[in-house]
């Protein structure tokens, strides 16, 4: 079976209709809707299961209405599947509407859910019933939890019940019905056992054979009761140390952040001490120095500037002297005439080059001074150094002390309320609660054995009642018909069990298959076992096999189990006679780095059509290039309402 598209109109979040399309060509068999949280992820999700099975028993009609939609008074809600099933075109739509003309504010009784189903475009009956049977046909609803399921609460499936793993292998791989066989053939034989019980009562004999039958049916019957009984309550018992065993997670979580955030206290503490005492030597040096770093700076300009003064020739008094009595001869020393043109360029000469003793001894001043700043250059340049490595160590401490704080307030938010106290509740919730398990799990122990007992005193009293049946001929042909119905029951009950037995083994190779390709740790584990009771294990490279249960110590990291149970999910998917798309909201969700490689790599690969939510946080750029060869098509969803009640839509669609 293949999604081809769903439509969802005013369901939840989503506002007005959007379209979902899910092609697939080749190997590109990957749908993948992108939201932030509280945008639309778990909405698309419960929109599914929906338009499948119709609103759970919690569910307000009312609540399932998009209720910005609601403010425009719309009424209506609906999530349409366009399925393909073989050369099949399946339509499965369910509406939300008002029963009948509202005359004031709707209620929940106001309102209410009808399925329609379409197949090749001819309607599938009008019975609720039989539409149910033929959605069920498709993918059951128990089993749909292996189809569609939420991956960040995926660990629950690993630490399921024997019995529980027996009814999904069962459910998910076509047995139940075998199932169903026996117990309408044990229903039967209690119908032609009640039959051959009467016909003696009637005959005024062996009347306390019959009541001892029928007093040790009644402890069989009891004794059954009860050990249903008690492995609900060992389920139970289970769930409850699994949900306090997650609450002790976080509990530890936050434990380790409120050391953290103390931690962070006494560095800010340290990094604000550093601070002062920094400034406080930073200042020092400036108070102390800052004539000397100034006038090494001033002095350093002063030298630049001298430095990059052209040479020049300069004359004295007795070389101007000289000049002026060359200008009042007739001819120059070289022989040429003295003219007038000669003479403004001698003139021009000492007035530009003339330098008088007094400048010369400003000069030579000059330099002396220069070469004795010079001394104390050195000095100023380190001091300045120094002030300058004092304010970059402010900077960088002022830079931390800001990163630590943002990261303290981080901590500080996500701690909230938290109460030592609460974790010791907790760990006394789950000590009481593995005590009272034990209690049961003793208690089942002696039903048991209290069973066994009952029915083999009813099973001579049976052979003594069908013996006695046989002096008479309609009492002969009562205790025929039981026999042969007794005969169908054993004969049902084995093809069930070697049915099941088959199936449990293909589940366990495909299981063990997946786990050992996404595990982290491939040479600590060997694979994974189903056992006989249908218990989870683990088999070790050293053979030795160990089982997944709430509270147990030797339990694998939550990112084992969550590996564990997605490898179990697989298995069944593979050996399923169903064939139904995966869909998971989530499939990264609670993971480890270390394990999300792995499992990108083998997502493409759990089903013919894989579709799945995630945000962008979740599935970064390096797991989105892993995804790439086989993604067809891309959501984007977004919420477009600026008020408390979200208006989901679809803000973009890529296809590949």
């Amino acid at each position: 079976m293949i999604f081809n598209s769903l439509r969802i109109n005013n369901y939840r979040a989503y506002y007005g209709e959007c379209n979902f399309d899910f092609p697939i060509d080749g190997e590109r068999n990957i749908s993948i809707l992108y939201a932030d949280n509280d945008v639309g992820k778990s909405c698309f999700f419960s929109a599914i299961l929906f338009c499948l099975y119709g609103p759970k028993d919690s569910d307000d009609l009312k609540d399932l209405i998009n209720v910005n939609a609601q403010s425009e008074k719309c009424y209506h809600a609906e999530v349409s599947l366009f399925v393909e099933n073989g050369s099949d075109k399946i339509e499965i739509s369910r509406f939300i509407d008002l029963r009948g003309k509202l005359e004031a504010t709707p209620s929940s009784k106001d309102f209410k859910c009808t399925l329609e189903l379409i197949k090749n475009n001819v309607p599938v009956s009008s019975e609720e019933d039989e539409k149910a049977d033929f959605i069920n046909s498709l993918v059951h609803q128990d089993a749909s939890q292996y189809f569609f399921f939420d991956g960040e609460k995926i660990n629950d499936y690993s630490t399921a019940s024997g019995s529980q793993y027996k009814d999904a292998i069962a459910r998910v791989l076509g047995i139940k019905e075998v199932y169903n066989a026996v117990e309408d053939l044990g229903l039967l034989k209690k119908e032609f056992e009640k039959s051959r019980d009467t016909w003696i009562q009637n005959q005024n004999k062996y009347q306390d054979i019959l009541q001892q039958k029928i007093e040790a049916d009644q402890k069989v019957a009891e004794q059954e009761a009860l050990l249903r009984q008690y492995e609900q309550e060992i389920n139970a018992a289970n769930e409850q140390i699994q949900k306090d065993e997650d609450k002790l997670k976080d509990f530890k979580e936050i434990s380790e952040k409120v050391t953290q955030k103390q931690k962070l206290s006494e560095q800010i503490k340290q990094l604000t001490d550093d601070l002062k005492r920094i400034r406080q030597e930073q200042s020092e040096c400036f108070q102390k120095n800052a004539t000397l770093m100034l006038a090494a700076s001033i002095f350093a300009k002063m030298q630049q500037d001298t430095s990059t003064e052209p040479t020049e020739y300069h004359i004295t008094e007795p070389v101007k002297e000289y000049l002026v009595r060359l200008m009042e001869q007739p001819v120059c020393v070289c022989g040429e005439p003295m003219t007038d043109s000669h003479k403004e360029k001698i003139q021009a000469f000492i007035r530009e080059h003339l330098v008088t003793d007094d400048a010369i001894l400003v000069e030579k001043e000059r330099h002396a001074l220069f070469n004795a700043c010079a001394q104390y250059q050195p000095h100023g340049f380190q001091t300045r150094a120094a002030y300058i490595s004092l304010s970059e160590e402010v900077w960088k401490k002022e830079k931390e002390r800001s990163s630590k704080k943002e990261e303290f307030e981080h901590l500080r938010k996500d701690i909230g309320s938290f109460s030592e106290e609460a974790g010791e509740r907790i760990i006394q919730n789950i000590a009481s609660t593995e005590a009272k398990k034990k209690e049961t799990e003793n208690r089942r122990t002696r039903t048991e054995v209290l069973l066994s007992q009952d029915r083999e005193k009813l099973a001579r009293l049976e052979e003594k009642l069908a013996e006695l049946s046989q002096l008479d001929k309609e009492g002969a042909l009562c205790q025929k018909k039981l026999e042969n119905t007794i005969a169908l029951e054993k004969i049902f009950s084995e093809y069930r069990n070697r049915l099941l037995e088959e199936k449990r083994a293909s589940v366990e190779k495909y299981a063990t298959e997946v786990f050992l390709q996404i595990t982290n740790a491939p040479q600590k584990y060997k694979g994974i076992k189903i056992s006989k009771d249908y218990s989870l294990l683990l088999e070790l490279t050293n053979g030795e096999t160990y089982q997944i249960e709430p509270g147990r110590t030797l339990n694998p990291s939550t990112g084992q189990s969550k590996v564990i149970s997605l490898s179990y999910i697989a298995g069944l998917n593979r050996s399923s006679n169903f064939a139904a798309p995966v869909i998971i909201d989530n499939p990264l969700g609670l993971f480890s780095d270390e394990h999300r490689a792995a499992i990108t790599r083998f997502l493409p690969h759990m089903g013919k059509q894989v579709i799945f939510m995630v945000s962008t946080g979740d599935l970064t750029e390096k797991y989105q290039n892993e995804l790439k060869p086989y993604v067809k098509t891309v959501y984007k969803l977004e919420n477009h309402s600026d008020q408390t009640w979200p208006k989901t839509v679809i803000a973009s669609k890529e296809v590949y």
